[in-house]
């Protein structure tokens, strides 16, 4: 069985790998993958300080093991029994406990430097499960650990050897250093909340909604203005959907005028918490801060679900499962409730560090009042529409009608009558529509006419596909000016469909509540619509 004993002084880190790679023939970590967790050890150490070993190697650690570092799904489950309801993308980075010895897991190194899933197409001895390219467009609050591109799976392995590191050189050793949980005022009296929420002023609060998933009705809120210590977590409807309160009318008064008097933060707040909050219940947010957009200025490229934020920031186990789905018992009630506060203990701990990270980077701090400065103006276009030129608008249509004739017309000039019939040909029967926007004509001028190799298949149908990034590599391998005007017909194109606008409502019966109309009978009138 294959195993790289420490070949210098050990620094105290274990690894162990579900399998080998494809490329493990004479020991592990072999290839790019050995190279890769290399780099991501140094300055501080070298895989050559380190006991590596396959998961099936149950021989006993050695004496000075300070951290165990799990490298595959099959490895995680193995040693952390745990997490066997658990894929790795939701535990991967993690805290946990093996024999008393800090663990963790994460992403299998071969796996991070394959563009493609590889290892299970081409190792026999794999055991890990799919976790290839999920694309992360929809990274909100989710219930389960949203997606990670393969692409970043470095990236993570990353952060999560850096939390090894970060260990091994503390004097504390065998201990990771997990933030203290705050005090959990869960279900308080309302004269709790109102008073905490009345009495804040110009200070953060930290705000998290947890809502039904038909009709977003709120079902309850969690919030903070200590920066985690103490989290306050209310319910607005019972599991039966009524009133949790008596008095509710003047809980939910109390959190308008929190949210007046404070800068809110929340994360994915300016597409679901104040978004809820203004278009539902008319309740308008004047400061706002959202963690997602900052995380997404720290990172451009890498996931900002909550999940993935907390894994990168924290040291806080995955909660995302912690949820009820169901709200039909009291104890969902209380799960629920649980739940809500946690995402703001975690939002707070996020909130912090990056605002920290933020002041080591020239420029981070401002770029990120950017984004939040916008979006008070996101929502407000969201929600009320925006004042436009109509005259304008149908000018820059017009403008573009004519460009997108002209480069068709081009097009079909450069492939010619008779390749531009065997084109059309590919769509059977109804309308043939013009060869620039239509994926199956490109394919077969560029794949069946010419000849060109197909550079890929959508995942769905097995065919061709010539979408935007495939266009522009076709591109740089073929000097064809056909490519390059088709190109510009379709960013004309898309331009033209960006030309809808939501317009305006009519100031006198559809504007927001200002400040100072705030009143118990306006402020509550979307509350009532939901019973």
């Amino acid at each position: 069985m294959l195993r790289n004993k420490p070949a210098l002084k050990y620094c105290g880190l274990t690894v162990i790998l579900s399998n080998p790679s494809r490329f493990d023939n004479m020991s592990l970590l072999s290839a790019g993958a050995g190279t890769l967790f290399n780099n991501l050890l140094r300055p501080q150490y070298n895989s050559m300080q380190c006991d590596v070993r396959l998961m099936e190697d149950k021989n006993p650690f050695l004496p000075e093991t300070k951290c165990i570092l799990l490298l595959g799904q099959a490895a995680m489950h193995e040693y952390i029994v745990e997490t066997r309801n658990n894929t790795l993308n939701e535990m991967r980075g993690s805290p946990f406990y093996y024999k008393d010895i800090p663990t963790i897991a994460s992403f299998f190194p071969q796996d991070a430097v394959d563009i493609k899933n590889y290892e299970s197409e081409l190792n026999k001895e794999s055991k890990e499960f799919s976790t290839d390219d999920e694309d992360d467009e929809d990274e909100g609050d989710q219930k389960s650990h949203s997606g990670t591109r393969r692409a970043n799976f470095a990236f993570w392995l990353s952060r999560d050897i850096w939390k090894c590191k970060q260990l091994l050189a503390s004097k504390e050793n065998k201990k990771w250093p997990v933030e203290q949980e705050p005090s959990y005022r869960i279900y308080p009296s309302s004269n709790e909340v109102i008073t905490i929420l009345a009495n804040n002023k110009n200070n953060v609060m930290f705000l998290d909604l947890e809502t039904d998933y038909e009709e977003q009705n709120l079902l309850c809120f969690a919030f903070s203005f200590d920066f985690g210590k103490t989290v306050y977590s209310v319910p607005v409807l019972n599991h039966e959907y009524r009133y949790s309160y008596s008095d509710l009318p003047l809980v939910i008064e109390a959190l308008v005028t929190a949210l007046n008097d404070n800068i809110v933060v929340a994360h994915n707040g300016h597409t679901f918490d104040f978004f809820v909050l203004a278009a539902k219940y008319h309740i308008p947010v004047r400061r706002a801060e959202d963690t997602m957009l900052m995380m997404r200025r720290c990172f451009p490229d890498i996931e900002i679900s909550l999940g993935h934020c907390m894994s990168y920031w924290t040291y806080q186990k995955f909660h995302k499962d912690t949820d009820s789905i169901a709200y039909r018992t009291h104890q969902h009630l209380i799960d629920k409730l649980r739940y809500c506060a946690k995402d703001v203990f975690g939002l707070a701990l996020i909130y912090k560090a990056i605002t920290t990270y933020a002041k080591t980077i020239p420029g981070l701090a401002d770029s990120i009042s950017c984004a939040n400065r916008s979006i008070i103006p996101y929502l407000v276009c969201s929600i009320q529409g925006i004042r436009y030129d109509q005259k304008r608008v149908d000018a820059l249509k017009k403008e573009n009608d004519e460009l997108m004739i002209q480069y068709n017309s081009i097009i079909e000039i450069l492939i010619g009558e008779k390749g531009m019939e065997t084109a059309r040909a590919a769509i059977k029967g109804g309308k043939k529509g013009l060869l620039p926007g239509s994926n199956k004509q490109c394919c077969n001028y560029f794949h069946t006419q010419l000849g060109y190799p197909v550079l890929f298949n959508s995942p769905q149908t097995g065919e061709p596909s010539l979408g935007k990034k495939v266009m522009f590599q076709l591109a740089l391998k073929h000097e064809n000016p056909v490519i390059k005007f088709i190109i510009l017909y379709r960013q004309v194109q898309k331009e033209y469909g960006a030309l809808k606008f939501r317009p305006w409502k009519d100031d006198k019966s559809n504007i927001l509540p200002r400040r100072g109309d705030q009143t118990k009978d306006n402020l509550l009138e979307g509350l009532h619509d939901m019973w």
